[in-house]
C-alpha cells in the first residue's frame, strides 16, 4: 500500500497519521478545519511527547483537494461526520475499487452506514486503545501507549488485512488481526456508553464519578441491556468482564484525572456522539424487541444537554 490517507486528522487521526508517517510511509491527512489544515501546510506539525516537543512534515489537504487514488484510507472523523467524509471521499475519486477504507472511530454500526456508500468488501473494522490530545490547530499531545485490533468488517480473510497490520506494527501502533472484531468494538462501545453519557450529565472526571459508593449499582443496568442487545446480534459478552473494564478506568494513574470524550465536546460547545452510543444501542433494541430505557433515558438527557451548551445555529 503506498498511498495511505487519514480522513479526520483530529487528534486520534493525528496520532495514527503521524506514526505512519514517521515509519516511512506516504501519508496525507484530510480535515474540514481551515485553520487546522492550514497551520499543518504551513509548519507541520507539533508533536508533544512527555520527553520532547518537535514539528513533523506531512502533508494536509482539504477533501475538495484530493487529486490522487489512495489503497488505505483510515475514518477517525467525529461520528456524525464519518458518512460525510465518505461520500466526499467518493465524489472526489479518492477511492479506487480495491482501497480498504478502516474505521477506527468510537460507536456502532459504523460498517452499516458505510456499506451504503462503498461495498462491505473494503470495508475495515478497528479498535483502538490509544490515547491523544489535540491542543490547538497543528498541535498534538501524544502520551502514553495503546494497541489495535483490525478485521475486515464481513470477518472474510483478506490480504490487505496483514498488510494493513504490518503498517500498523511497523509504525509502532502495536496491531493484532483480530478474530472476532465486533466483540472488541462492543465492549469499547459498552465502556464509552456507561462512563461518557455519566460523567457527562453529572459534569464529573470519572474518578470523582468513581467516589460514589453506588457507582456499581448505577451502571449495572445500563450493561445488562448493552448484553442482551449484543447476544440478539450473535456477539457474546460477559457482564462481570466488562465491569471490571470500566472500573479499570477510575483510578488516577488510569483515566481517573480526565474528563471523557463526550463530556469535552459538550462542554466545548459540540455536539455529542450519544446517538453513536447509547443511541446505536436503544436503535438496535427497538429493532430487536429488546427493551433499553436507561440506554434510551441517557440519550435524551444528552440531548437535553446540548440544547442549552451547543449554539443551534
Amino acid at each position: 500500500m503506498e498511498k495511505i490517507a487519514v480522513a479526520g486528522a483530529g487528534a486520534m487521526g493525528g496520532r495514527i497519521g503521524t506514526m505512519i508517517k514517521q515509519a516511512g510511509y506516504d501519508v496525507t491527512l484530510i480535515d474540514y478545519w481551515d485553520e487546522h489544515v492550514a497551520q499543518i501546510q504551513q509548519h507541520g506539525v507539533e508533536i508533544q511527547t512527555e520527553d520532547d516537543t518537535y514539528q513533523l512534515d506531512i502533508e494536509a489537504i482539504h477533501p475538495h483537494e484530493i487529486d490522487t487514488q489512495y489503497d488505505l484510507i483510515i475514518i477517525l472523523t467525529k461520528a456524525m461526520q464519518s458518512v460525510e467524509m465518505l461520500q466526499d471521499l467518493k465524489r472526489y475519486d479518492a477511492i479506487k475499487p480495491d482501497t480498504a477504507v478502516l474505521t477506527m472511530m468510537n460507536g456502532l454500526g459504523h460498517h452499516e452506514r458505510f456499506s451504503q456508500v462503498i461495498p462491505m468488501s473494503q470495508i475495515f473494522l478497528a479498535v483502538t486503545v490509544w490515547t491523544a490530545g489535540l491542543r490547538g490547530p497543528g498541535q498534538l499531545l501524544l502520551e502514553g501507549t495503546g494497541g489495535i485490533e483490525l478485521q475486515r468488517a464481513d470477518g472474510e480473510a483478506d490480504p490487505r488485512t496483514s498488510t494493513i497490520n504490518d503498517i500498523f506494527n511497523n509504525a509502532g501502533l502495536n496491531s493484532t488481526i483480530s478474530e472476532d472484531v465486533f466483540q472488541s468494538v462492543w465492549s469499547k462501545a459498552t465502556l464509552n456508553s456507561v462512563v461518557n453519557p455519566l460523567c457527562t450529565i453529572l459534569n464529573k472526571r470519572i474518578g470523582e464519578f468513581a467516589e460514589y459508593e453506588a457507582t456499581r449499582d448505577m451502571i449495572k443496568p445500563i450493561i445488562k441491556e448493552i448484553v442482551a442487545v449484543a447476544a440478539a446480534r450473535d456477539v457474546q459478552l460477559s457482564e462481570d468482564a466488562l465491569i471490571d473494564k470500566i472500573e479499570a478506568t477510575y483510578p488516577e494513574e488510569t483515566q481517573g484525572l480526565h474528563y471523557p470524550s463526550m463530556h469535552q465536546d459538550l462542554y466545548s460547545g459540540r455536539y455529542t456522539e450519544v446517538d453513536y452510543l447509547n443511541g446505536q444501542i436503544a436503535k438496535y433494541g427497538d429493532e430487536l424487541g429488546v427493551e433499553t430505557p436507561n440506554n434510551k433515558l441517557l440519550t435524551h438527557l444528552v440531548h437535553q444537554l446540548e440544547l442549552s451548551h451547543v449554539d443551534q445555529d
